[in-house]
């Protein structure tokens, strides 16, 4: 072989190796491509859902993992909808804002379906039928509302029962005292330094039912109708509305809905 055919030679491996790198190159991108095709198609929608940590049996912890009522619901109804959820904890003052601001998705948190939140967020379809409660200590001279003249009350900062709160200060010459969470709340009763605590029904009694024996609240006379719970969503999103509501109808055609509540809100 000449000097020019061995030239030839080589250049041809040259350009045979340079063919086979590119061919390789452009293989490994095509498969690249198929797999984060897949992946992509094969993801869940996320959703951001607000929601506070402090309030059993709607939500709570347990060995810091949050659950409740509340929380098993919306991850029962994400599911259904092929979504997964990203828990926000906050305060319960903070949630409305937080869904104005866009901030997150959606909230959680026992939240009563009222006029004035209707102007600001969407809502779900109820998923609950609450109450609000008069608690004081076992021993307390409270009998009715009657007795609330001069009283002082309790009520959480944002709630329903703050508004009941006032109203009733109001008719009775008393005061109210705003707090962040149920525990302050109970605590300020049980320190002496409030006669009764307006509450949610629901929670009243789950705290009582937990506290047996060793618990110091009753509750007093019947419950005040309050607003049905909903899942609280930023508006403009009724795409997150229908796929809500149609994941808790599911949940409810299946049984599954009343299997949960019966192991949260079960009277036997």
């Amino acid at each position: 072989m000449n000097k020019q055919q061995k030239k030839n030679t080589f250049v041809y491996k040259i350009v045979m190796i340079a063919l086979v790198g590119i061919i390789a190159i452009t293989l490994a991108g095509c498969g690249t491509d198929e797999v984060t095709s897949e992946s992509s198609d094969g993801s869940k929608e996320e959703i951001s859902v607000a929601v506070v940590q402090d309030y059993p049996p709607f939500e709570y912890k347990v060995d810091e993992k949050l659950t409740g009522f509340d929380v098993e619901l919306v991850e029962a109804v994400a599911e259904k909808a092929d979504m997964t959820v990203n828990w926000e904890i906050m305060k319960f003052d903070g949630i409305i804002p937080a869904l104005q601001a866009n901030q997150v998705d959606a909230a959680v948190s026992a939240i009563g379906i009222r006029d004035d939140r209707l102007e600001v967020v969407d809502f779900s379809d109820p998923y609950f039928e609450s109450g609000l409660s008069l608690v004081t200590l076992k021993d307390s001279a409270f009998e009715s509302e009657a007795d609330l003249e001069g009283s002082t009350i309790v009520a959480k900062q944002g709630t329903s029962s703050l508004e009941l709160a006032n109203k009733l200060a109001e008719e009775y010459n008393g005061e109210v005292t705003k707090l962040q969470d149920d525990a302050t709340m109970y605590m300020e009763l049980e320190n002496g330094n409030a006669d009764v605590v307006i509450n949610d029904y629901p929670s009243v009694a789950y705290k009582i039912n937990q506290d047996g024996e060793d618990s110091e609240l009753r509750i007093v006379g019947d419950k005040y109708p309050s607003e049905d719970y909903g899942i609280a969503i930023s508006k403009g999103s009724e795409g997150l509305v229908e796929k809500m509501n149609t994941g808790l109808q599911e949940l409810k055609d299946s049984g599954e809905f009343d299997e949960l509540y019966s192991q949260y809100f079960s009277e036997e």
